[in-house]
């Protein structure tokens, strides 16, 4: 009897763009050792939808019955594949519409898909995480790695195999025409006006790497219009865009309108309105780095989650080398301002050990966890402004900063944690509690609870503790430490913020201090 030939993985993504629909359809390829995708079917569809998040602020209905008709279509493709794995994604243009939970109510009844609406952080962890993927082990030694989405561009040092750093400039190619469109059609120098609006943005990055970065990473929706007008081959996941090539497109459309520019380059004026920001852009991070040429690619976050579909262990392996370069970037931001080191890590082992302890009873997941961590080791950094309410000084730096594989949404959390480790705690008298949804406002202050048990266990910041038990017994959580050392102090504390968690999990905690 004949063995029936594995079947190959194949996988579809629907995915709601600023500028346009898009369906990938494709399957799994392994290529020796390295995994891959190899595209059965690409569909696009001009759609401006991001047009009117960006100006007015919400989508238009009856666009979103001409998307609900281009998904439709879609579907059929779809299923002519035979396809059942197939997810529908959109990001900035849906994020930020006013009106989005009617919209999604609306293409849900006429298409009958869900759709996952990805946040700033998704977005970017998910396009890094495929282009460290195809990326070889010299580009990961030294380069600046940038996405230029439509309505914000994320920035990030690889170094050394790990991400440090990373910004997020809340600036793209759609949203610098929404707010500069009109001054392209009346002065020749809106290049300069272009350059001296991101030089802010620009010095932030330049303040913040070491010099002699050598590669320049990019992706984006527009660089494939940019590798067809610099003639750059595109065919490979990453692939080498000419630097001259680069430079002389700039100075061939810095003087140019965009009738001009698409006339010229036979481009729609949708492309021609997006091509000089972009190239702006490029062009000033580049000038960052050492590099020589550009190291491109056409994937979009769209592409990761069909990989990630494809693929779902090697993702969840490149998952776990995010979360690393995340642990960097809070440790590098912790130095930054000068933090106790000694006592993060000891207050960070301490709220884990008891998270792990209670996973039963908080409910919580492993994205929590990596929170908690993270802010164990930032709740003293308001004491770099001054140790008088020190907590609110902690709050304000943190959901300032940006945090590796972190999204501003997760970055608030960390930064409210931060917040309530002192003696305040979550409550409606504080509009920064009061402000979250109810499901957040459970979230901070069950971590908050815990970061206030681990904290007063070094309360001296002499880190006594070398063994740490924690136990649920008889309706109670039994902390048992190790010491050789008075732990009176420590004591107190516990008993102080242990009232919190007493309040939020229904158990008493209890200190029990042994003597080695």
């Amino acid at each position: 009897m004949l063995n029936k030939a594995k079947k190959i993985p194949t996988a579809a993504v629907i995915d709601i763009g600023s500028n346009e629909l898009r369906l990938h359809i494709a399957q799994a390829l392994t290529d020796g050792e390295r995994e891959g995708v190899k595209y059965l079917e690409s569909l696009h569809y001009p759609l401006s939808l991001g047009h009117d998040t960006f100006h007015v602020g919400k989508m238009r209905f009856d666009k979103v019955d001409k998307a609900c008709d281009i998904i439709n279509n879609f579907l059929v493709e779809a299923k002519g594949y035979g396809i059942r794995q197939l997810r529908t994604v959109a990001s900035t243009a849906a994020r930020e519409a006013t009106n989005i939970n009617y919209i999604l109510d609306q293409i849900k009844i006429k298409t009958g898909v869900t759709v996952e609406v990805m946040d700033e952080a998704d977005e970017k962890r998910h396009i890094y995480k495929l282009l460290s993927h195809y990326a070889d082990e010299n580009l990961k030694q030294s380069a600046l790695m940038v996405y230029i989405g439509t309505g914000n561009i994320g920035v990030s040092l690889l170094k050394d195999g790990r991400i440090p750093r990373k910004w997020n400039i809340p600036v793209g190619s759609l949203r610098i025409w929404e707010l500069f469109g009109q001054l392209q059609e009346y002065t020749r120098e809106f290049h300069r006006l272009l350059e001296e609006y991101l030089t802010g943005f620009i010095q932030q990055v330049k303040t913040g790497i070491p010099e002699g970065v050598a590669h320049f990473i990019v992706c984006g929706q527009e660089i494939d219009m940019i590798a067809k007008l610099t003639r750059a081959d595109s065919h490979s996941p990453l692939f080498t865009l000419p630097k001259e090539r680069l430079l002389d497109l700039c100075e061939k459309i810095k003087y140019k309108t965009p009738e001009r520019i698409a006339s010229d380059f036979d481009l729609s004026i949708e492309k021609a309105d997006s091509l000089m920001p972009v190239a702006s852009v490029l062009q000033n991070l580049l000038s960052l780095t050492q590099a020589k040429t550009l190291t491109a690619s056409l994937m979009l976050p769209c592409d990761a989650v069909l990989f990630d579909m494809l693929h779902p262990k090697r993702f969840t392996a490149l998952e776990k080398w995010l979360t690393k370069s995340t642990k960097l970037s809070v440790r590098l931001l912790a130095e930054r301002y000068h933090c106790d080191i000694a006592h993060g890590n000891q207050v960070c082992d301490q709220a884990l050990a008891v998270f792990d302890k209670l996973k039963k009873l908080h409910g919580l997941g492993n994205r929590d966890k990596q929170l908690l961590a993270a802010a164990a080791m930032l709740h003293e950094a308001g004491e770099y402004v001054n140790n008088r309410d020190h907590h609110i000084h902690s709050y304000n730096i943190v959901r300032a900063s940006d945090i590796v594989g972190l999204g501003a949404g997760e970055t608030e959390i960390v930064a409210l944690i931060c917040r309530y480790h002192s003696l305040l705690t979550p409550g409606e008298h504080d509009p920064c509690y009061a402000a979250l949804d109810r499901g957040k406002k459970v979230r901070v202050s069950k971590l908050a609870a815990l970061l206030k048990l681990a904290d007063a266990l070094d309360r001296s910041y002499l880190q006594k503790f070398s063994q740490i038990e924690a136990k649920l017994f008889e309706g109670e959580l039994v902390i048992t430490v190790h010491t050789q050392s008075n732990a009176a102090l420590e004591q107190w504390a516990f008993g102080e913020k242990g009232q919190f968690f007493s309040e939020v999990f229904g158990l008493k905690a209890h200190l029990k201090v042994r003597k080695t």
